[in-house]
């Protein structure tokens, strides 16, 4: 006599419930199959219950093409052409044919003709060739000469997916980019600015004894601020000691007194070459010396200057206030 028991076993997915058929089997003579039968059917019930609930695996040579998954997306900041050797290269779309060293190249395949594209395989492959110093152009990547695989064949106004390659570590110059559509585009790369400061090395310069200079000064006109400047070879810091003199106007002598005196100090320079500078008006016109030296007086430099009358619109009678100096400021 035969008697099924069917069991409800959670298959760890909430409120579904697989069920095990669980046969124990008894012989007309009443005695029950051995244990190692039972165990055999019950093994047998569970494979053909869970048959129908498995996915098969897809297999492990099985691959989708993603051309544009290969390297990061390109994003083109400049527009830049260059001059094809080929009509067949505007069948390769790209945003930009010039490119920084390391940047991402990105393109893709379009057919701009009126008839069918064809392409020798399936999906369309390319290859990078570089320029070399002789003329001659060598692979950078990708097969140079594929062996043919099944035919592609691209329809009017169609394109394939995108596709990217990154040129970190490519020298800068021209490449090739060589489709087995027949077609090609030629782009160029160039190296990355340098992000070092370049400096100019300082040219060699001889001993030369310690001097200051002052720089050419422009006519000024009266009661206008002006800047009188100059160079040194005189430490930067080192105080600077400067005065003032008018020339009379008749005997064209300078003066004995001072119109004015002062102290700056030196601004650093470079290659050895140090700035100095003083700022000041006139309010007299007429012409003028300034002499500039270092404490010691053993360096010195003078330069002329003139100081013009300022041409005014309206002029008002005013008196001058007394001062000791004749309208000379600096600071």
């Amino acid at each position: 006599m035969k008697k099924n028991i069917i069991n409800l076993k959670r298959t760890g997915k909430k409120n579904i419930y697989l069920p095990i058929p669980m046969l124990i089997v008894q012989s007309d003579t009443g005695n029950s199959m051995t244990p190692r039968t039972s165990l055999l059917l019950l093994l047998l019930a569970c494979i053909i219950c869970t048959a129908g609930c498995t996915i098969p695996f897809a297999p492990d040579n099985q691959t989708v093409h993603s051309p544009g998954t290969s390297a990061p997306q390109s994003v083109a900041k400049y527009k830049l052409t260059i001059a094809q050797p080929e009509n067949s290269a505007k069948l390769i779309t790209m945003d930009t044919d010039v490119y920084n060293t390391g940047e991402v190249v990105e393109f893709l395949i379009t057919n701009e003709k009126t008839s069918d594209l064809s392409c020798t395989r399936e999906p369309p492959s390319f290859s990078v060739r570089y320029q070399s110093g002789t003329g001659q152009w060598v692979t950078r990547m990708g097969e140079e000469n594929p062996a043919p695989g099944n035919t592609t064949t691209l329809k009017p106004g169609k394109s394939t997916p995108p596709y990217r390659f990154v040129t970190t570590g490519w020298a800068p110059g021209r490449y090739r980019i060589v489709t087995d559509c027949g077609v090609s585009r030629e782009i160029l790369l160039r190296a990355l600015p340098s992000l070092t400061p370049v400096t100019t090395p300082c040219p060699s310069i001889a001993n030369t004894s310690p001097y200051i200079h002052v720089n050419p000064v422009s006519d000024q006109y009266a009661d206008e601020k002006f800047t009188i400047a100059g160079t040194t070879s005189l430490a930067a810091g080192e105080e600077l000691r400067y005065s003032i003199f008018a020339i009379l106007p008749l005997s064209g002598n300078v003066t004995a007194a001072k119109m004015v005196s002062g102290t700056l100090r030196v601004s650093g320079g470079s290659c050895g070459t140090n700035t100095w500078s003083v700022d000041g008006l006139v309010q007299v016109p007429g012409d003028y010396f300034i002499g500039i030296s270092n404490n010691a007086n053993t360096v010195s430099a003078v330069k002329r200057f003139t100081i013009l009358v300022k041409e005014r619109t309206t002029t008002a009678a005013t008196l001058p206030e007394k001062t000791s100096a004749p309208g000379i400021t600096t600071g």
